[in-house]
């Protein structure tokens, strides 16, 4: 996955300020659901509909133990348009719940290519949520990785400038010698964040906040510039695009 459009990486200014970020762009356009104990049959129905039309499906679960709040995190890819669905953690039987199961169902259907961010672990719940995926449903999904396959395009892509310690013939990989303010991987065995993805490749500001609406697009954002295979000119030319857009709108 070497990309043969070799750009050497001038040195560049480190310490950029955060406040000049921009504020996180979706690729598409979308709607949002969300699902909890006041939702509708008809309405989960209607999703379940749509998911059925769906083969490419982005997931992340939201568990913040301290704040007690949990919820799995869904996008539909359409053509055009993302549909983001909500479905909140709640305890106890409710009658939309065999619904949900449903729409679940088919989401962890091993027709779905789902995207994540990490590994298929993340998906283990223990809140007395009545969820249908269980380790064995789980064995036949197919998950695609999409933090694995991110490291692998952004060395790639923002390859060690041209006085870094760390640039090797044939390799791009992170190291203790690296000193690219681009690159904030030290180490091979490092992972990329969601955030510090967002914000090293984008140059835009996934903070908490906006992220509880956004984990899903951030994730298919970055899977998008891995399958279209974006290049270092193209990724500067959508930040130079983004960055007079939002000038002018702000």
């Amino acid at each position: 996955m070497l990309n043969n459009d070799r750009i050497i990486i001038k040195n560049q200014k480190s310490n950029k300020n955060k406040s000049n970020l921009l504020d996180f762009v979706s690729l598409k356009h979308y709607k949002v659901f969300s699902i909890d104990e006041t939702t509708s049959s008809d309405a989960i129905q209607e999703l379940i509909t749509i998911a059925k039309k769906t083969y490419m499906v982005t997931l992340f679960p939201y568990d913040h133990e301290k704040s007690n709040i949990h919820y799995l995190q869904i996008e539909l890819l359409q053509d055009e348009i993302s549909i983001i669905v909500n479905i909140a953690f709640f305890l106890g039987y409710n009658i939309i719940l065999p619904d949900i199961d449903e729409l679940l169902s088919v989401i962890f259907h091993r027709s779905k290519s789902i995207q994540i961010w990490g590994t298929s672990e993340r998906f283990n719940y223990d809140h007395g949520f009545n969820l249908i995926y269980s380790p064995h449903n789980m064995e036949k999904c197919h998950f695609v990785n999409i933090q694995d396959l991110f490291k692998i395009w952004y060395n790639n892509t923002f390859q060690h400038n041209e006085k870094c310690g760390q640039l090797l013939d044939y390799n791009q990989i992170d190291g203790p010698l690296c000193t690219c303010s681009y690159r904030p991987l030290k180490c091979s065995s490092d992972q990329w964040s969601l955030k510090d993805a967002i914000t090293y490749t984008f140059q835009e500001n996934l903070d908490n906040i906006n992220i509880s609406l956004y984990e899903c697009q951030a994730i298919t954002k970055c899977a998008t510039v891995i399958n279209e295979k974006w290049n270092y000119r193209k990724v500067q030319d959508y930040i130079k695009t983004n960055h007079m857009i939002q000038n002018v709108m702000f």
